[in-house]
């Protein structure tokens, strides 16, 4: 093989984001149903239930529902490229530089001014998968109100990779599920002490490692959040390996696209917290394989 997880790994492309500084951009009318965005200087227009409709149900899973013909002949032209060496077992260039000296980003002091649409999304997803009969406070969390109630109530089980400052997982997912946040130090300390009542995990040394196994108390995870997160790690495998351990329904993972940051395109990345960074098409193509 690639070096890249096997078997179930196909449930990692449930959702893949191409998120950029400014905006979202992903292929219209496609598998990715976002407005495109050209130049990169303006946030893309996204309508989030597109997002999610555009999703189709295979068994307990979410996969994409197909890709537009020019962009099959990219893919499979990014395919021959990898078998034939020219690319690593990333789906990166064997030209591409990455940066394996990258500093640790501590994310403690961010709100939502980043991927906000990663989690209203994973919201959506969460509702279609364990739908509730109270209408009322799903429409209240759409619109970011914080929902008022015994929080022992909450259904369902998200899982959130790299979570940050915690903000977006409690503002649009903790309302109404149970939810588990993974993060490092010095981020898990602040976590615990901000939001004392919810349920954190130390995932490890800073980009060095992650749990081997985490025990979900038999509970299997509706969806999994890895947003911007896979860029920082030095290793990628080792990351996927630990999503798959999961066992989660469905994934939604996030990462900024190459082609329209302001990024060097054959690396290193502009960006001194980046390791590595990939096209659209070529994360997809890393995912599925």
């Amino acid at each position: 093989g690639n070096g890249a997880p096997h078997g179930k790994a196909l449930i990692l492309v449930a959702f893949v984001i191409g998120y950029t500084v400014n905006g979202i951009f992903g292929v219209s009318k496609g598998g990715i149903p976002f407005q495109l965005q050209d130049g990169g200087t303006k946030a893309a227009t996204t309508n989030i239930d597109e997002i999610v409709n555009g999703l189709q149900q295979s068994g307990d899973l979410f996969a994409f529902t197909h890709y537009e013909k020019d962009e099959e002949e990219l893919m499979e032209e990014i395919r021959r490229e990898q078998e034939s060496g020219e690319r690593d077992k990333f789906y990166l260039p064997k030209s591409y530089k990455a940066r394996l000296d990258n500093d640790h980003y501590v994310d403690t002091s961010n709100t939502d001014g980043y991927q906000k649409e990663v989690y209203m999304a994973a919201m959506l997803l969460a509702r279609r998968l364990v739908p509730s009969s109270d209408n009322n406070n799903n429409n209240k969390a759409e619109h970011g109100e914080q929902i008022q109630g015994n929080r022992g109530n909450r259904r369902g089980f998200v899982l959130d990779i790299g979570t940050g400052s915690g903000y977006k997982l409690v503002k649009f997912l903790s309302p109404e599920f149970k939810t588990v946040g993974f993060e490092t130090e010095p981020a898990i300390s602040f976590l615990r002490q901000k939001y004392p009542n919810e349920t954190w995990v130390d995932s490890g040394t800073p980009e060095e490692s992650l749990p081997e196994s985490w025990n979900s108390d038999g509970k299997k995870p509706d969806i999994c959040i890895c947003s911007d997160v896979i860029e920082h790690i030095r290793n990628p495998d080792d990351l996927l390996r630990f999503l798959l351990s999961l066992q989660c329904r469905s994934y939604i993972i996030s990462t900024p696209k190459r082609d329209v940051l302001r990024s060097a395109f054959w690396g290193p990345p502009g960006n001194r917290h980046h390791v590595r960074e990939w096209t659209l098409h070529e994360f997809k193509l890393y995912l599925e394989s």
